[in-house]
């Protein structure tokens, strides 16, 4: 059996939320953060999409003030509520968590698109978007 999470699952969101409130980069940096956040994930590769019977999935992370204060998973991305949503391919996501794409380039190429919520706001929270990252790639991932 292969150590790690799949991405995405109801168990690498609770691990990432569990990992970001030990950062205490990330709590610095996001402590005037409120809003939850759903991460969306299409396109997702043919072995991931059967698993939840969907071509996407994704998470919403409850954060506020630098605290992930839950996480929970989209049985149905349609239906989920969140502050903001953040969207990107299978591929673009994992590009982003390896390190290989930072989330502000992907940002500003829309290869991360924000669906719901302003840029704006989440330019401003830049600091807090690379200790995210940062935080994504201690997560054991294991990708489709």
């Amino acid at each position: 059996m292969p150590q790690g999470f799949l991405f995405p699952s109801k168990e690498w969101a609770e691990e990432f939320c569990r990992k970001l409130n030990e950062n205490q980069d990330y709590r610095n940096a996001a402590k005037t953060w409120e809003g939850s956040i759903m991460f969306l994930a299409t396109n997702l590769p043919p072995r991931v999409a059967e698993k939840y019977g969907r071509d996407r999935a994704g998470f919403v992370l409850d954060l506020f003030h630098g605290e992930c204060r839950g996480s929970q998973w989209a049985e149905d991305p349609d239906k989920a509520e969140a502050d903001y949503i953040l969207e990107a391919t299978y591929e673009d996501w994992k590009r982003v968590i390896s390190g290989q794409l930072g989330p502000i380039p992907a940002l500003m190429s829309r290869k991360l698109k924000v669906k719901k919520g302003s840029l704006a706001t989440l330019i401003r929270y830049s600091a807090a978007a690379l200790a995210m990252v940062k935080t994504a790639q201690t997560v054991p991932s294991i990708f489709g």
